[in-house]
């Protein structure tokens, strides 16, 4: 079936973003007196919806935690750094998007990030005008690792998941894709797909570039 249109995630993917993230989860943890966070706790909050978040987070230090002030000094922190060093870009990304235009393929941006943010993000890096989409899990009835922002994706551009190559870089992302139906590659940013996970991949890339013999 020909590949119509190309659905891709932004942290981890498109710009270098997520390691600071997950540098900035610990940092405002141990603020907040969550001592014993880790980065693995952070690893599993990649891309995750709000309310899986909360659930994560509470089996792990209790029902009181309050992930909501955790989540708002993270984001903080993490905006405050990106307006004082800039917004890093993954390698080849912009060479990437410039490759599918002229392959003519549809792309479409699927992230977990709020609305403003990814508006923000992408004008600080110069990628506005290659999407033909924007989609925010915040417009969805479930984020990721759900299936409904990639579905919601598929409807708004008229195609089915079997005619998308959608690609990711963390599990809750890979798990949103392929529950969704897309033919999903992973690029990993801070963590190696397990072999469960790669059991469920369409296809897997050390770059964005090399995602293209997929396409």
């Amino acid at each position: 079936m020909e590949i119509k249109a190309v659905l891709i995630d932004l942290d981890g993917t498109i710009t270098d973003t997520e390691r600071i993230y997950q540098r900035r989860w610990v940092e405002a943890a141990h603020e907040l007196g969550y001592n014993s966070f880790t980065r693995e706790d952070a690893l599993m909050l990649r891309s995750a919806w709000y309310p899986y978040a909360v659930k994560l987070m509470r089996i792990r230090f209790g029902e009181e935690m309050n992930f909501e002030e955790l989540k708002k000094l993270c984001a903080d922190k993490t905006l405050n750094e990106l307006k004082e060093t800039g917004t890093p870009l993954k390698p080849y990304a912009k060479e990437f998007l410039e490759e599918l235009k002229k392959r003519d393929k549809r792309i479409v941006l699927v992230s977990a990030t709020r609305p403003e943010i990814i508006k923000n993000r992408l004008e600080a890096v110069g990628l506005t005008e290659f999407f033909d989409e924007v989609i925010s899990a915040h417009g969805t009835k479930r984020g990721k690792p759900y299936p409904e922002p990639y579905l919601y994706a598929c409807e708004v551009i008229g195609v089915s998941p079997e005619e998308t190559i959608a690609i990711e870089d963390s599990p809750n992302g890979v798990d949103s894709a392929t529950s969704a139906g897309c033919n999903t590659i992973m690029v990993p940013d801070l963590t190696e797909a397990t072999d469960e996970m790669r059991a469920k991949l369409y296809g897997y890339a050390h770059n964005l570039m090399e995602v293209l013999k997929y396409i």
